[in-house]
């Protein structure tokens, strides 16, 4: 049975990892879009998530765009190992976040191919 990655990209400027993930093992799902990526989060089992965090003051009940999507992993996989990709700038909104769901790892920009690799096979 093969490792089933989530890569979820918002707002990106970043090197695609999908082929690294791949070369490891993993069969990925990428998405860009929250909604579609909370269906797949429904729909199967992960065993990663490697997913960009962004920060948006316009959000009115949520600090981040992958709160809908970290509280669906909750649920629907427990065991998933999650690396969250971020900006340095919103270390603060980052931290509020952490205080309601787990994260294994935290990236900040910029992120190179080795350290993400170094990420996975641990």
């Amino acid at each position: 049975m093969s490792k089933k990655l989530l890569f979820f990209i918002d707002e990106g400027g970043f090197d695609d990892f999908t082929p690294l993930f791949v070369s490891l093992g993993f069969d990925v799902d990428f998405e860009d879009s929250q909604r579609k990526a909370v269906k797949l989060a429904k729909n199967n089992t992960y065993h990663t998530l490697v997913a960009e965090f962004s920060y948006n003051p316009e959000f009115r009940d949520r600090v981040s765009n992958i709160e809908s999507l970290l509280a669906t992993l909750e649920s629907h996989s427990p065991g998933v190992k999650i690396i969250i990709l971020y900006d340095k700038i919103n270390q603060p909104q980052l931290n509020q976040l952490k205080q309601r769901y787990r994260m294994d790892t935290t990236l900040t920009f910029p992120i190179d191919q080795q350290t993400i690799e170094k990420c996975l096979s641990v």
